[in-house]
């Protein structure tokens, strides 16, 4: 019995040899996948360093303070190739305004990596919750109030006067700075009636106050070189606001005053 030889072939039938080409293809674009998803963590950290040292050094932020900042997603890399993040978001909690304290949501278009840059479009926002916002108190009402809500863009305080339940919804407004507050509905045990019925009639003494508000200056506590732009209510916050362009994060320390 005799044994025959058979060669291997030396090259895959043409059939087979796109099965290469995919291989060859997989391997290639698993490399890239790698390296854009490495570039973009370590281009995320940078950003991450430069918005949240800028912000804490500003802001004079004591040491240890949680200062959230959120690049949004995406690739982050694609991006940083011309310079600047398209928009970044921090959070720092427990932010003063007068009695209250609220959380600053700081919105910043076209953040420059480089941290002597301006930032193109600065939104400073401090939220107030309904507890926190019934700590203005006498700011809202001259009158003690014994509820507060925060819905449909209004301030809802509740009182009891003479036996009678009263609410009365407030609708915030800002000019120059300066937040006040107008009444915009009363109910007088539970029936809707107008402002200028409650002051004509015996409810009039005790409801005055509970009308009167204090209008205060809010630009003492936002940055200097933002402008006061809104006081509303945003679905169950009270919100203050002021935007700017062309802000630097170094200027956001100082803040304003009313008139100035």
């Amino acid at each position: 019995m005799q044994w025959k030889s058979i060669d291997a072939p030396k090259t895959l039938p043409k059939r087979f040899r796109w099965i290469g080409w995919l291989v060859v293809l997989a391997v290639v674009a698993g490399l890239v996948f790698f390296a854009i998803s490495e570039g973009d963590k370590v281009v995320r950290d940078v950003a991450t360093d430069v918005v949240r040292s800028g912000v804490t050094n500003a802001l004079e932020l004591p040491e240890g303070t949680d200062v959230d900042v959120d690049l949004g997603g995406g690739v982050l890399i694609f991006q940083a190739v011309t310079g600047s993040i398209d928009e970044v978001v921090v959070r720092v909690p427990n932010v003063t305004v007068a009695e209250a304290a609220g959380t600053l949501v700081l919105t910043l278009n076209g953040v420059a990596l480089d941290p002597n840059r301006a930032v193109e479009n600065v939104a400073a926002a401090i939220e107030l919750d309904a507890a926190n916002t019934g700590l203005l108190g006498a700011r809202l009402s001259q009158a003690p109030f014994t509820s507060l809500v925060l819905a449909d863009q209004l301030i809802t305080i509740g009182a009891d006067l003479g036996g009678n339940a009263v609410t009365a919804s407030l609708t915030p407004a800002v000019a120059e700075g300066v937040v006040s507050f107008a009444p915009a509905g009363l109910t007088v045990g539970g029936v809707p009636a107008t402002v200028e019925e409650v002051l004509a009639g015996p409810l009039a003494p005790a409801a005055g106050p509970l009308l009167t508000s204090q209008p205060f200056c809010v630009a003492d506590y936002l940055p200097q070189s933002l402008d006061v732009s809104s006081a509303a209510v945003v679905g169950d916050k009270f919100v203050l606001t002021a935007t700017g362009t062309g802000v630097r994060l170094s200027s956001l320390g100082a803040n304003g005053a009313c008139g100035a």
